[in-house]
């Protein structure tokens, strides 16, 4: 690693610290005492920590900055504003916008949701609803001034043409020259995810680089000296301009500059010499950048593409094709284990996907740009690129494990990072002796195939089995339940917390894993936000056949965020009384509460839950929202046992009684909680449990409880031990165990096996 780019790492090092530490001016002054020591004994030492110390002061300045910014400033509710819109609303009504007044005294730029024409770089004044995550949706507005910069007057008229020229397809055309991805179609954008090919969708160092290499390439054509460097990141600049400086296009622009003036001056730097420095200068520009996914990506992608070409050249690969290939595999390898972190998904396809792809965009882009002038005389040719391009998405991302989902986390990303460490150390040590090179092969295959192979067969679906997961949410609920045929509901979403969903971080990337892209029911059982926070996040990522909820209207925004969501993706709505029934497969999902009246109260939310009784054979499971006592001695006359009882309220004090759990005699109670500051699950309702001798799982304790059932038989596994070894031998042994009797069953825990009989052993009928 060059000088410089170690005192890049500790630039950013310093911002980080600067914008996450509650106190910083203490670790400021440590910093600049251990720099003045260490320069007297070790002066490079000292230089690297008066790096840090710079860092550590531009993050201070920025986070006082972002403290003033509407963001930071505004609570979700009623907001009158003064804003300029950046591009004519999508045809979903979304756009951003700049903040120039508001009676808070912030400002910033926000995401915003309109109704109506509203032209591009308009000036509005507004009033509207403030939500989470710096979302306003405009309910009245009044356009004031309609002059705009030229920019946005000439990404409206490229948007109208495009519209014109492309018709279905304008949505993509739009995402590869303006950056605008809302008008992409769900199922499209989900096929370049699975087959790595998501970049293509954003404006991103791709982009700005086929239209600076094209610019190079007509202008050495027409035999431009070295100044052609200079003409071509001036083109690049312009071009990033008319985009509005997206971040990732703008960090692109940066390194083009950097390179054009090395190759005026006739120097060949090193491409992690000319990428540090251009990470300092956009940390200066930019300091938030920092804990910015998209820019972790694009310094990684940029080190994996040059680590693949230096790889390519030591081997003798120097034709387009072996860089190409070389550069795809690094870019791949490394941005690996920031996708897992991140997204719980990484796409191996993703370096043979691009091989195809890449080559059609860069014959896509410029042939789009040149189609808005001639029309359909060059549309027709882009079309026919644009099809190939979708081709390839699709049929990358229906290979078989060419996309590999789990649940993002550090848990996700180590078994990535292994396979990045690998592929390094093999290509540094090279191959001195065909024995050593089988072994660090063997090494290294096994590094890929146990993160890929291994949780695929740990947490592999059994055939004609119900599971019910009780999702490790926190202190919420979320339930997925998958029918013997492998058909999918969901029960709850989880909690949202600020911009941050149980949906979007545990529940999505649990079905993914699954393989699920349709759910054929979603139940809400009821608007708070520790149960209704993931659904929206759903709603919009999968194809959701049915949505029944109690109905209770609930003034929070993030009910109304779920309700519009619901109207917009036009899905199936209703609401949800004591006699309706969902039956899918031979599971059968019949709601006993609310019935037609409300229950009153201060709690009614919580006391006006769906209660969901599920059957399957001789198998009975109560999920009881967060319905209390009150409810509870409503419904004992009409209650049956049942095997599994999901707790209500998190286990709370004021319910789960003693009458109730004498009527239904569960074998299994399940609590879903996290840490609170409630006091759940409570102390009587575990000695209640206790005193029953039912068996109590809980996720906060024991993750992710997983009941499955082949009708007869029931078992209950749990999401600990958290080490993948611990699981890889409890299925083992479950195998052995299951192998010797039909009968025998254990759990995947730490704990004592849960198994229980339903049926008897010589009737088919239930055990009660």
């Amino acid at each position: 690693m060059p000088p410089i780019a170690r005192l890049t790492v500790a630039f950013a090092v310093g911002v980080w610290l600067g914008l996450g530490l509650s106190e910083p001016w203490p670790a400021c002054w440590a910093v600049a005492a251990a720099a003045a020591v260490t320069s007297w004994i070790r002066p490079w030492w000292g230089t690297l920590l008066l790096t840090l110390l710079v860092g550590l002061l531009t993050g201070i300045v920025r986070a006082h900055r972002e403290a003033g910014t509407c963001q930071a400033r505004w609570l979700p509710g009623p907001k009158s504003v003064l804003l300029r819109i950046h591009d004519a609303p999508s045809r979903r009504g979304t756009t951003s916008a700049t903040i120039l007044h508001a009676r808070e005294q912030c400002d910033g730029v926000v995401r915003v949701r309109v109704v109506g024409d509203v032209p591009a770089g308009a000036v509005l004044l507004a009033v509207g609803t403030a939500y989470p995550g710096g979302v306003v949706r405009l309910t009245h507005y009044r356009v004031l001034a309609r002059r705009s910069v030229w920019r946005y007057r000439i990404r409206r008229r490229v948007a109208q043409r495009v519209a014109t020229l492309y018709g279905p397809r304008a949505g993509l055309v739009e995402a590869l020259v303006l950056g605008r991805r809302d008008d992409i179609p769900r199922d499209l954008r989900a096929h370049f995810a699975r087959a790595g090919l998501a970049h293509l969708l954003a404006i991103s160092g791709l982009h700005v680089g086929v239209i600076a290499g094209w610019v190079l390439l007509v202008l050495r054509w027409a035999g431009v000296g070295r100044q052609r460097w200079v003409i071509g990141a001036a083109v690049t600049w312009l071009y990033v301009a008319l985009l509005g400086f997206p971040a990732p296009a703008t960090r692109a622009a940066a390194f083009m500059a950097l390179h054009a003036i090395a190759r005026l001056r006739q120097r060949h730097p090193s491409p992690s010499a000319v990428l540090a420095v251009a990470v300092v200068i956009l940390l200066q520009m930019d300091p938030g950048a920092v804990t910015a996914v998209g820019a972790w990506l694009s310094v990684a992608a940029v080190a994996g593409t040059s680590w693949g070409r230096d790889i390519a050249r030591g081997r003798g690969f120097r034709g387009w094709g072996g860089m190409l290939v070389a550069s795809s595999t690094g870019a791949t390898l490394f941005t690996a284990p920031i996708t897992a972190w991140s997204f719980g998904s990484v796409a191996p396809i993703g370096v043979v996907a691009n091989l195809a792809a890449i080559p059609i965009a860069s014959l896509a882009v410029p042939a789009l740009m040149l189609s808005l002038g001639v029309g359909q005389v060059m549309a027709g040719s882009a079309g026919l690129l644009l099809a190939g391009l979708e081709r390839v998405a699709q049929l990358a991302g229906g290979v078989p494990l060419g996309s590999i989902t789990g649940t993002a986390g550090l848990r996700f990303a180590i078994p990535w990072c292994v396979v990045l460490a690998m592929a390094v150390m093999i290509t540094r040590r090279g191959f001195t002796s065909w024995r050593r090179a089988k072994r660090t092969l063997a090494i290294g295959a096994a590094a890929v195939w146990v993160p890929i192979a291994v949780p695929a067969w740990v947490g592999r679906d059994r055939d004609h089995v119900l599971s019910i997961h009780v999702l490790d949410v926190g202190q919420g609920d979320a339930i997925v339940v998958r029918t013997p045929r492998g058909r999918w509901l969901l029960v709850d979403g989880g909690p949202r917390a600020g911009a941050s969903d149980a949906g979007r971080r545990i529940v999505l990337p649990f079905l993914r894993r699954h393989g699920v892209d349709q759910l054929d029911a979603v139940l809400v059982s009821h608007g708070d936000a520790d149960h209704l926070g993931g659904i929206p996040t759903v709603l919009r990522s999968l194809d959701v056949a049915l949505v029944m909820e109690p109905g209770q209207p609930v003034g929070t925004n993030l009910y109304l965020d779920y309700l519009a969501a619901v109207d917009r993706l036009g899905v199936p709505w209703r609401v949800g009384r004591a006699g309706d029934t969902v039956t899918i497969d031979s599971v059968t999902l019949a709601v006993v509460h609310p019935r037609d009246a409300w229950v009153p109260g201060q709690l009614a939310p919580n006391e006006n839950s769906l209660v969901v009784h599920l059957r399957y054979g001789c198998f009975d499971a109560l999920l009881t929202g967060d319905v209390g006592s009150v409810v509870e001695r409503d419904l004992l006359p009409s209650l049956t046992p049942v095997e599994v009882l999901k707790v209500g309220h998190h286990g709370s004090a004021g319910g789960t009684e003693g009458a109730w759990l004498d009527v239904l005699t569960p074998q299994v109670a399940v609590i879903s909680v996290g840490p609170n500051r409630y006091g759940h699950p409570a102390p009587t309702v575990l000695e209640r449990l206790a005193d029953r001798q039912i068996d109590t799982w809980r996720t906060d304790r024991h993750g992710t409880v997983t009941i499955s059932t082949d009708g007869g038989y029931l078992w209950v596994t749990g999401g600990r031990p958290a080490t993948l070894a611990g699981s890889v031998l409890c299925r083992i042994r479950h195998w052995l165990r299951s192998s010797g009797s039909s009968s025998s069953k254990s759990g995947c825990t730490p704990r004592p096996p849960a198994t229980s009989p339903i049926c008897s052993t010589t009737s088919p009928s239930p055990r009660r």
